[in-house]
């Protein structure tokens, strides 16, 4: 009989160290067999995704577009056929498709199984510049995007000599027409800038405002707009605290 207050002194049978070990050995095996199953699935998964036909890219579609062509804007995504969605350059398709002169602002997505999405935002026309076939196009960022045959409703046309934005009368039209009151706006009929010192709006019932260069515009189209009740046609509001009429 054990002494109170002692403990009896235990030792494994031969059989229960066998049984202990084969545990032990089995628990190794299934993490082996475990962590080799999750290495196949995942090398499985990234060939399916990658390597396998399954998620290929078939077809690349076009949203947004009304006046771009949209094959010209496929040709400017240049997606491989057959490259896997999940390895679409989403970036460099966006990239390429910004450079195209009648896109502001473009999207690139995935449409599972076989379809890259490419949505583009098109630039909206503010000035109408008359050429010898029509009009081109400039938006409020100064980008010349589009000729067309007819000044498109909501455009002003604008006689420039060289419209872009490197030009400095273009970016001083564009300067001034933010700066109108909704007055001398709804009254404008046309803008002549042949040098961006030298801006002119001309008016309904030939009225003329000789607007000078783009500084100070929030006060000279204060200025004008003042002066449209008078009775007079030609304005200078060039030096706006010292306006004339004739």
């Amino acid at each position: 009989m054990a002494r109170p207050g002692t403990r009896k002194s235990r030792t494994r049978s031969p059989r229960t160290w066998r049984l202990l070990t084969a545990r032990v050995r089995g628990g190794r095996r299934w993490l082996v067999f475990t962590v080799l199953g999750v290495v196949v699935l995942a090398g499985f998964v990234t060939w399916l995704g990658y390597g396998s036909p399954a998620f290929g890219v078939e077809r690349v579609e076009v949203r947004g577009a009304t006046f771009t062509d949209p094959d010209k804007v496929r040709e400017a995504a240049a997606v491989p056929r057959g490259t896997s969605l999940l390895a679409v350059d989403a970036d460099g398709i966006a990239a390429r498709v910004a450079e195209l002169a009648e896109v502001a602002r473009v999207e690139v997505g995935r449409d599972w199984p076989h379809t890259v999405v490419v949505e583009i935002t098109e630039r909206t026309p503010r000035l109408a510049v008359p050429t010898g076939d029509g009009y081109a196009l400039v938006d409020a960022a100064g980008v010349v995007f589009r000729t067309v045959e007819d000044a498109p409703s909501g455009t002003v046309v604008a006689t420039l000599d060289d419209p872009g934005r490197a030009d400095p009368a273009t970016v001083a039209v564009l300067t001034v027409l933010s700066a109108l009151t909704p007055e001398l706006e709804s009254l404008l009929v046309k803008v002549s800038a042949p040098a961006a010192t030298r801006i002119t709006l001309l008016l309904e019932d030939e009225r003329t405002v000789f607007w000078g260069d783009a500084s100070d515009s929030d006060r000279k189209a204060q200025v004008a707009t003042a002066l449209l009740s008078r009775p007079e046609r030609h304005f200078d509001v060039s030096a706006p605290d010292v306006p004339t009429v004739s």
